[in-house]
């Protein structure tokens, strides 16, 4: 097998994602589907790989946000049931169609084409209505959710599959009051539409934070996003687990799946008094050394990491120096007289006891970890870390050691 002949490239886990899939699968009740959100490059992680290995591991269906993403699962031959959660556009229905994707759907407009692109190809697009019940995003209004199930049902060419809704903040507190209520209204909302004659299969509303804690919500169907990657949602859903541990519950596990790592392209000098990298802000008061890290901003990166991030050298910490630039930034190798250009430094990950999580560089960007691994550039390659530890590059189909 080959080295690594890359600059650098992100791992994924095969262990890590079929790991978090049995964790989902343990919370859920018999005859729930598990639908795995694979949307934004599946958080950064690599969307046909990931796709595959969750497939693999028992996921019942893919999520993602538009027909672009659709097409790109298809073109890789995945044939599980694709569910497009985010509103599409009337222009893209022959595109629905030919990708057989389900949609969330909330305005007529987009109906009537899907109905007449599915008429025109003989089949029947399958399609949820997206429920306003407190987000405020995209939505069909309450007091119109029936009239719009009529509307939908009587238009050759489209399927009533389900009603959904979306939790405003299920994962961002330890008080779950506003998002029973919203999981109140929906299923109010399907009595009232069955109540109307409508028959529709499927309620859902359950994201990562619902299904790893909240079984009450699971209806049909699961959309699980930031858990099947090993992330918890938030530090308060992990803070309402560990306290239905201390109160007997079995405690989820789940495994983060992503590590980014790069090569350091240059090893130099710094004198004491020189400045490192754009606007001077950082200047050595005393001799240093300093490795060049062929990432940056453009790559993912995050400027906000200048002077703040660390990167992981041989299981050691090397700090940011300088302002982290498009495409490379600059760690301190001081106290690594050792390090020479080649060496393969760990940006998210782990080497040996130490680690730097997507946690950690949420906290120093001040943002959430959702950001910082969805950001990390799809020109970046995806290998696989497979169970026997080979890497893959899909791909290619290349192995490495």
């Amino acid at each position: 097998m080959a080295e690594v002949e890359l600059n650098s490239w992100c791992e994924v886990s095969a262990s890590a994602l079929r790991d978090n899939i049995r964790t989902l699968r343990a919370s859920m009740a018999a005859g729930t589907l598990l639908g795995i959100v694979v949307k934004s490059d599946a958080y950064g992680h690599g969307l046909a790989l990931s796709a595959r290995e969750f497939l693999q591991a028992g996921a019942d269906w893919l999520i993602v946000n538009s027909i672009a993403e659709a097409e790109c699962l298809r073109a890789a031959e995945r044939e599980a049931p694709i569910y497009i959660c985010a509103q599409v556009a009337p222009f893209e229905a022959e595109r629905v169609v030919k990708a057989d994707a389900r949609v969330a759907l909330c305005d007529v407009a987009t109906a009537r084409a899907l109905a007449a692109a599915a008429r025109a190809a003989s089949c029947a697009v399958n399609c949820h209505i997206k429920v306003e019940t407190g987000t405020y995003r995209q939505g069909v209004a309450l007091s119109d959710v029936v009239e719009f199930a009529r509307f939908v049902t009587g238009l050759e060419g489209l399927a009533l599959e389900g009603l959904t809704t979306h939790f405003a903040d299920i994962e961002d507190t330890t008080d779950h009051a506003f998002a029973q209520g919203q999981l109140s209204v929906l299923q109010e909302v399907g009595r009232e539409v069955c109540a109307a004659g409508i028959d529709v299969p499927m309620v859902h509303a359950a994201n990562s934070a619902a299904a790893l804690l909240w079984p009450e919500t699971h209806g049909a169907l699961v959309r699980a996003g930031i858990a099947a990657y090993g992330l918890w949602p938030s530090s308060e859903t992990y803070a309402t687990a560990l306290e239905r541990r201390a109160a007997g519950d079995a405690m989820p596990s789940l495994y983060p799946a992503l590590s980014w790592k790069a090569r350091i392209t240059q090893v130099k000098q710094v004198p004491e008094g020189a400045y490192i990298g754009y606007g001077r802000t950082f200047r050595a008061t005393h001799p240093m050394c300093i490795g060049i890290v062929p990432v940056g901003y453009f790559e993912g990166y995050d400027r906000r990491l200048s002077n703040v991030g660390h990167v992981l050298v041989n299981g050691v910490r090397a700090p940011v120096r300088g302002r982290v630039c498009m495409n490379m930034f600059m760690v301190d190798l001081t106290h690594m007289p050792t390090v020479v250009p080649g060496q393969v430094v760990t940006l998210l990950g782990t080497e040996g006891d130490e680690g730097v999580g997507a946690d950690q560089w949420a906290a120093w960007i001040g943002s959430i970890h959702y950001e910082a691994i969805s950001r990390i550039h799809p020109q970046q390659p995806r290998l696989l870390r497979m169970a026997n530890g080979q890497l893959q590059w899909p791909e290619t189909g290349v192995f490495y050691e």
